[in-house]
């Protein structure tokens, strides 16, 4: 599963598609039985799903419900993991109060879940949650390769994000936000 995201970060120049294909890797070469990338949207102040792979469609639907009610979203594993900038695991999904959707977890097979960080310029801009079919899966040595894989797309996120910029500042003034000389001369 690391070698081939670490494949997919070296390819791929898109957001979504990076998010996307993540996401298929974990489930499909990784063996977890779903898993999801949330965003913080800094506009409405929310942490948003924008790719996900394996996932149960009611558990999906709870998980955007939960995130979105101003309530109960600063609870969920998700916002402290970012809060914190650290992995956050249950290894027993049912049994935990950490996790508020423990029996929706439960129903959709899900015995255990890992929520990691997604750290760009010393921000947490997201979260990677992996969902195991097995209890007690997420043991501290598997949880530092998937801190590491974290990381990695992490840096992929800043580097797709400093290549958009700087496709824009090639053809556009920064004062102004017009077409600049050279995009200009190409039209």
């Amino acid at each position: 599963m690391l070698s081939g995201i670490n494949a997919l970060i070296v390819r791929v120049r898109d957001r979504d598609e990076l998010f996307r294909e993540s996401c298929r890797v974990a489930v499909e070469a990784g063996g977890f039985r779903a898993s999801m990338i949330a965003i913080m949207d800094r506009s409405a102040m929310t942490i948003v799903p924008v790719a996900w792979a394996g996932m149960d469609e009611g558990l999906l639907s709870a998980i955007k419900a939960m995130l979105s009610s101003s309530e109960s979203a600063p609870n969920t594993m998700i916002a402290r993991a970012m809060r914190d900038k650290k992995a956050v695991a249950s290894n027993a999904s049912q049994g935990d109060a950490q996790l508020l959707l423990g029996k929706k977890h439960a129903e959709a097979g899900v015995r255990s879940l890992a929520v990691l960080p997604l750290v760009v310029s010393n921000e947490a801009v997201g979260v990677l949650a992996l969902h195991a079919s097995e209890s007690e899966f997420f043991h501290e040595a598997e949880m530092k390769l998937l801190s590491e894989l974290a990381g990695d797309i992490a840096f992929a996120i800043d580097h797709i994000e400093k290549q958009e910029r700087l496709n824009y500042l090639a053809y556009y003034d920064v004062l102004t936000g017009l077409a600049n000389r050279t995009l200009f001369l190409e039209r």
